[in-house]
Order: C-alpha cells, then structure tokens, then sequence
C-alpha cells in the first residue's frame, strides 16, 4: 500500500509483446540498448525491471547506470504512471542515454525535454500492442 495516499496498487504479471510488435520496436534500437520496464520481452541488449527477473532489478526513475551509457533505450512505462513521477522518469532516460542516441518511448503522454527532440511517430492497430499503439522516437541533443 502507498502510505502517502492510501491506494493499494496492484500489480499483474510481467508480459511482453506479441512477436512482431517486438520484432518491429528492435528495429529502432542501436547497440548498446537498453530496455526499461522490460517485463517478460527479451529485446534489447541490457533489460532492467523491478519485478520479475531481468539482467538488473532496478527501478525505472534511478537507474543503476552512469550517465551517457546507451545509444538506445526503449520503454513502455506503466500507462497509469502517476504525473508526478513523469518528469522525473523522462530526465532520468535521458541520462543514461549518449548524445545522438535514441529514445523508443511507448507511452500516452509525451515528454517534454530540451534535451530530447521528436523525431519520428509510429502507430497501429491496438488488437496487436495490447497497450498503448504509440510509439515516439526522441534523439538526444548533443
């Protein structure tokens, strides 16, 4: 239970995407990459998640990485992800991400940095994502 608010959370098990709509989000990312929120998914070089057995637990908003460690990195966030926590999880991508590198961001909202610029859309038939069918690419400004 959150004992600021009081609402319980909860949470389902870890799932990953259908086949090509993991075939389609690895064709995005540039080695080295990482993958935030990975759940179950197998893309992407490095995968960190809270929950379930990745190749580092890790907490999404303070990553256990240096600053500029990763060309790529690629997350689809809790949708329902409080807004306060939304800023501090978009600096906190940016950091580990290298000048020039890329963002793969599958969220509904849209972040807004002066470090990231958008540089590409992508969308599709919800049936296939089981999520949000939102996919934004940001570049990392140098």
């Amino acid at each position: 239970m959150n004992r600021k608010n009081g609402f319980r959370y909860v949470f389902r098990r870890a799932w990953s995407w259908p086949g090509s709509v993991e075939e389609f989000v690895s064709t995005l990312l540039i080695s080295p990459s990482l993958h935030v929120a990975c759940g179950s998914s197998r893309v992407g070089d490095v995968r960190v998640d809270a929950f379930v057995n990745a190749d580092v637990r890790g907490d999404m908003v303070h990553l256990p990485f240096r600053d500029c460690t990763f060309m790529s990195v690629l997350i689809d966030p809790p949708w329902h992800m409080p807004y306060h926590l939304r800023p501090k999880l978009a600096k906190e991508l940016a950091r580990v991400l290298r000048p020039d590198g890329v963002l793969v961001f599958n969220a509904p909202w849209r972040i807004r940095l002066r470090t990231l610029r958008l540089v590409d859309v992508f969308w599709a038939d919800a049936p296939a994502w089981r999520n949000c069918p939102l996919v934004m690419v940001y570049r990392k400004l140098a």
